[in-house]
C-alpha cells in the first residue's frame, strides 16, 4: 500500500521446505524480503533451497535444530540445539558466497524458558553473539517491558495463527477474518494506523495457496513491508574515493590523522579498512593492520558506529557486523588471531566479550597516554581481572586502565 502509515517486517518460521524456492520467489515478486527462521534438520535436507534465499536478498535466522520446547531443556541442551544450527547456517552463507549480515534467533513455540529459565537463555544467546534485528517503531508496551533488559530473541507483534492450518484447510477463513479485527492490545493491530509498527509471524510449511491468500490479505492492510535494517546496510572495504566522508568520521570518533596518513593506512593494509554504508550514509568504520608483535596476528585499531538514534540502523548490531567482517578478512589473509585494546569503558569491554574476545593483558596509562605497567591476566577469571584492573588504577593513580583482548580465529 503506497500510502501506508505503518511499517511491517515479515518473519517466517520452520524453514526451509521442499518448495522453499517457490515461496522465496513469490515474496520477491511481491517486493517483500523476509527473515526465515530455520531448523537445522531442514537445512541439512534442503541446503540448496536455503542458498537460493540468501542469494535473493533474504535473511536466515536460527530456530533450533529440531524444534524442542526450550523450557524443557537443560542449558547445555539448549546450547547444542543452537550451536548445531549455527554451524549449518554459517555453511549456507559460505556456499552462497555472501557475508552473514546478522545472527538472529527465535524460540520454537515462542517458548523463551519462562520465569525460571528466561534470564539464563537470554544470557546464552547474548554470549553466542545473537542480536535484536532492526525493527524500529514497535511501540506496544508489552514489546519491551520497562525494567527488563532488551530481549535477544525475536518475537512478533502479530501471529497469523497459520499453524492452525494443521487442523485442516477449513481454518483458513477464520484466520483471514481475524486479520480484520481491531484489538491492538491483543496483538491485532494491523488495521489501526497510525500506530505501532508490526513484526508478523508465519510458517514456511503451510499450503502454498494459503500462503498466497494470507499474503494477499496482509498486503491489503495499511502496512508497508520493509526489508530488515541489516539488508539496507552494506559493508565493504573503504576506497580512496571515500576520503571526504570516511576520513572526517574517523577523526571525529577515533584517531585523528592527516588525509595523506589516512590514504597510507588504506594502502598499507588492503581490505583491512571497512566502511558500513546505508545508501550514501556512513553507518560505521572498522580498521586494523598486521601486528608488529606477532607474525600470525592482526591488530584491530578502531571501530565506531553512528549512534544517532534518528537513524534506522542505530544500535542495530552494525558494530558486531563490522567486527565479524574484519575477522573474515583477517582469516582470509592467513592471520590466526586478532588483538585489540579496549577503551576504559565497561560497555566497550562487554562488546568485545560478547563477540568472543577474551582479556589477556591489562595496561595502565597516565594522562599523556604513557604506559605505566602491563600485566598478563590470561589465567585469571573475569571477576579477578576486573579486580586487578582497579588495583592497577589505585596503585598508579592511572588516568586509564585498559584491557587488551584477543580472539583466536577458526
Amino acid at each position: 500500500m503506497a500510502d501506508a502509515a505503518k511499517r511491517a517486517w515479515l518473519t517466517i518460521d520452520d524453514a526451509p521446505t521442499e518448495d522453499f524456492r517457490q515461496r522465496v520467489d513469490e515474496l520477491n515478486a511481491r517486493g517483500i524480503r523476509a527473515v526465515w527462521f530455520c531448523l537445522g534438520e531442514r537445512l541439512e535436507r534442503y541446503p540448496e533451497e536455503a542458498v537460493h534465499a540468501v542469494r535473493n536478498g533474504h535473511i536466515l535466522g536460527n530456530h533450533s535444530y529440531d524444534h524442542p520446547a526450550f523450557s524443557k531443556l537443560t542449558l547445555e541442551e539448549a546450547r547444542e540445539q543452537i550451536a548445531r544450527t549455527e554451524r549449518l547456517l554459517d555453511g549456507i552463507y559460505a556456499k552462497a558466497g555472501m557475508p552473514r549480515p546478522v545472527k538472529l534467533f527465535r524460540f520454537p513455540y515462542l517458548d523463551d524458558g519462562g520465569d525460571i529459565k528466561r534470564d539464563e537463555l537470554q544470557s546464552l544467546l547474548r554470549g553466542m553473539g545473537f542480536e535484536q534485528p532492526g525493527f524500529p517503531g514497535v511501540t506496544y508496551p508489552w514489546w519491551k517491558p520497562k525494567g527488563r533488559p532488551e530481549r535477544i530473541d525475536v518475537g512478533c507483534t502479530y501471529d497469523t495463527w497459520d499453524w492452525r492450518l494443521q487442523e485442516g484447510g477449513e481454518m483458513l477463513p477464520e484466520l483471514l477474518a481475524r486479520m480484520d479485527e481491531h484489538a491492538s492490545e491483543q496483538g491485532k493491530g494491523l488495521n489501526d494506523a497510525p500506530g505501532s509498527n508490526e513484526v508478523i509471524m508465519m510458517h514456511a510449511w503451510i499450503p502454498m495457496d494459503a500462503f498466497r491468500l494470507l499474503l494477499d490479505r496482509l498486503q491489503a492492510k495499511p502496512l508497508r513491508f520493509d526489508p530488515p535494517v541489516h539488508l539496507t546496510v552494506q559493508i565493504r572495504p573503504a576506497a580512496i574515493s571515500d576520503l571526504p566522508i570516511v576520513h572526517p568520521f574517523q577523526c571525529d570518533y577515533l584517531h585523528r590523522e592527516s588525509a595523506e596518513d589516512w590514504k597510507r593506512r588504506l594502502a598499507d593494509g588492503p581490505g583491512m579498512y571497512l566502511a558500513a554504508f546505508a545508501g550514501e550514509d556512513l553507518a560505521g568504520v572498522c580498521y586494523g593492520q598486521p601486528s608488529r608483535r606477532r607474525e600470525d596476528a592482526a591488530d584491530l585499531q578502531g571501530i565506531a558506529v553512528n549512534l544517532d538514534h534518528r537513524k534506522p540502523y542505530a544500535r542495530r548490531g552494525i558494530g558486531s557486523r563490522l567486527l565479524r567482517t574484519f575477522e573474515r578478512v583477517c582469516a582470509e589473509r592467513g592471520f590466526r588471531r586478532i588483538g585489540v585494546g579496549s577503551a576504559d569503558d565497561p560497555r566497550v569491554e562487554s562488546f568485545y566479550q560478547a563477540n568472543g574476545y577474551r582479556p589477556v593483558e591489562l595496561v595502565a596509562k597516565d594522562a599523556e597516554g604513557r604506559e605505566l605497567e602491563r600485566v598478563d591476566i590470561r589465567a585469571e577469571a573475569a571477576e579477578q581481572a576486573a579486580e586487578r584492573k582497579e588495583e592497577l588504577r589505585r596503585k598508579h593513580g592511572a588516568a586509564e586502565v585498559i584491557f587488551i583482548f584477543e580472539k583466536t580465529l577458526d
